[in-house]
């Protein structure tokens, strides 16, 4: 009598354990990634095939290349490298900066640049020749940008 009294206590000691388990697993913060608060990128494409190339720097730090042949064909995307902190710091404050949200320029030609902006719920794009400048602060924003892709492919 006594051992199916102790092996009825042993399983509700089971079943217990496992129901704290269960409950710590459920209330405790699970490690995932931050949301990214912003996203820039900047490309080109154009010409006969409408191909071209982008490369996307997040705010969590990655670079996204991204390539596609033909206007119609997939792009095939990639992490590239990763920008620092200070990089990213500087480009949240020129991202940030009002005047860039009240540009407004689309002038593609047959080969565009293209500089696109998503700072919450801002989502901005800004076209222009490839041999044109973007009007400032987006021409800023775009210098900032090249130099910390350089600056990143240097450090891989």
């Amino acid at each position: 009598m006594k051992a199916k009294g102790d092996r009825r206590l042993a399983e509700k000691d089971l079943a217990m354990k496992s129901f704290l388990i269960a409950l710590l697993l459920a209330v405790a913060p699970v490690a995932a990634e931050p949301p990214l608060k912003w996203s820039v990128s900047i490309g080109s494409a154009g010409g006969v095939t409408g191909g071209g190339h982008t490369s996307i720097i997040r705010s969590s730090g990655d670079i996204v290349s991204e390539k596609w042949a033909s206007a119609g064909a997939p792009h095939q995307s990639e992490v590239t490298g990763y920008v620092n902190q200070e990089e990213l710091e500087l480009i949240e404050r020129l991202l940030s900066d009002p005047n860039l949200h009240k540009a407004q320029v689309s002038k593609p030609g047959n080969m565009s640049k293209t500089l696109q902006v998503n700072y919450g719920e801002i989502k901005k794009t800004f076209t222009v020749g490839v041999d044109e400048q973007f009007p400032e602060p987006v021409e800023r924003l775009s210098r900032e940008l090249s130099r910390a892709l350089s600056a990143a492919k240097q450090e891989e």
